[in-house]
């Protein structure tokens, strides 16, 4: 297999700064305008800041080596020719060169000339898809970047069906429990903390979850939690997720109007205030406007600065609030029982006792969904939920959003439960809209 050459673009190295380390054993370019971007970009306070930072050290590091190319044998073996740095040569004739003030058609004028210099075996990787579509014109082979990625349309959803035998439903109802090994081949592809529906020729059937290898039957009560009962099947498995005191983790997507944000903060009332197993409900959510049609810097303090962006989470007390006083939002936060926290100023701090809700986290990327999952400390809880079809932040897609990252990696492990929640449950116009429109 002949060798490649990747020219990376500059929002690579900033989604990942060792992304160098992901091409195997081929040549990796990084363009002179790409170190100019991450210069400009370092001295920003954000995770692009933060990144960037991290990838010029990494850079760095090639380049005090000398020129000699370097592996990294934990990532596979892939090596770096810092000579590949120069970044100098520029094309004679190229296409965009009336276009040379702009850093992206500087950066695809470099991967036109290499593709002429090695016969057409040069790949531009890239997160920005018109900057792909740019070096496609130009007949350039372009990539995305999705080393961290995950395949949204086969995403594991959370849940099976399977068909069963009867009795085995029936002896499901009665003792609440039933092994796995009893269902054969049915049931060998169900992991660890997966839902299912069971059904029978009978007609009869059951929700179970798989924990330790036995179906627990999941619990139908009709007073729900908090006052809100669930709705349809994939709501009554959210709702046992999130009671699970064995799960620290537990992720919700959907679309809008699915009753994730709701059950959420349902479920965590119910543990914070009734069987007191937490000491506050912590609520974030990504600073990022919708439509980028952002209404500037906001007075006031950190909580007064979030608070229009968490609005949307705390308009659900409305019906959570039972007409007490003690569950509205303000006597909650006076309390300190309720507190809206940023995810810019998670970063060194250990939250515990607290049940964790992070709103809209399809909007993170991998990086800051690391982060914040290493924030939980002893007694916590955290609940991501959020829609992978509906991402305001750049240079990210379905499959490579932090939330999509963190189902396909922690999927199986006994602290973590998932479960897609399909059915709009708002109003008809807002399931007509998530469907239509």
């Amino acid at each position: 297999m002949s060798k490649k050459t990747y020219i990376l673009d500059t929002n690579v190295l900033v989604h990942d700064p060792e992304s160098v380390f992901r091409f195997e054993e081929n040549e990796v370019v990084i363009p002179f305008e790409a170190l100019e971007e991450l210069d400009r970009l370092k001295k920003r306070y954000d995770h692009t800041g933060r990144n960037a930072r991290q990838a010029i050290r990494i850079l760095n590091t090639a380049v005090e080596g000398g020129g000699r190319p370097f592996d990294r044998d934990d990532e596979g073996g892939v090596r770096l020719d810092s000579a590949a740095l120069r970044g100098a040569e520029k094309p004679g004739v190229a296409p965009l060169q009336d276009g040379a003030q702009f850093m992206d058609n500087r950066i695809i004028a470099l991967a036109w000339h290499y593709k002429q210099k090695h016969n057409g075996n040069t790949v531009f990787v890239s997160k920005d898809i018109n900057a792909r579509v740019k070096a496609l014109a130009l007949g350039i082979r372009a990539e995305d970047y999705e080393a961290e990625g995950a395949d949204a349309p086969t995403l594991y959803s959370g849940q099976a069906s399977l068909c069963i035998l009867p009795d085995q439903i029936d002896r499901l109802h009665q003792t609440g429990e039933l092994p796995l090994d009893l269902l054969g081949p049915e049931g060998a592809g169900l992991i660890e903390n997966q839902c299912a529906l069971l059904t029978s020729s009978r007609s009869s059937s059951a929700l179970a979850i798989n924990k330790s290898r036995r179906l627990r039957r999941v619990e139908q009560s009709g007073a729900g939690v908090w006052g809100i009962r669930a709705r349809n099947k994939e709501q009554q498995f959210a709702v046992e997720l999130l009671a699970d005191n064995t799960l620290q983790a537990v992720t919700l997507v959907g679309q809008a109007g699915t009753g994730k944000t709701l059950l959420a903060l349902a479920v965590g009332l119910h543990k914070t205030l009734e069987e007191g197993l937490f000491g506050r409900i912590i609520v974030t959510k990504p600073v990022i406007p919708v439509g980028k049609q952002d209404i500037g810097f906001l007075p006031g303090d950190k909580e007064e600065k979030m608070l229009p962006w968490v609005q949307s989470v705390f308009d659900n007390f409305t019906c959570l609030s039972k007409g007490s006083q003690k569950t509205t939002v303000d006597y909650l936060m006076a309390a300190d029982l309720l507190c809206i926290e940023s995810i810019s100023h998670m970063r060194g701090r250990s939250l515990t006792r607290s049940w964790i809700i992070v709103e809209e986290s399809q909007n993170l990327t991998p990086h800051e969904i690391k982060t914040v999952l290493s924030r939980v400390g002893e007694g916590s809880k955290i609940i991501l939920t959020g829609d992978i079809c509906q991402i305001d932040a750049p240079n990210m897609d379905s499959g490579s959003n932090g939330l999509s990252y963190a189902v396909d990696r922690l999927k199986g492990q006994p602290l973590y439960g998932h479960i897609t929640l399909a059915k709009t449950i708002r109003s008809p116009l807002a399931a007509l809209a998530a469907e239509l429109l």
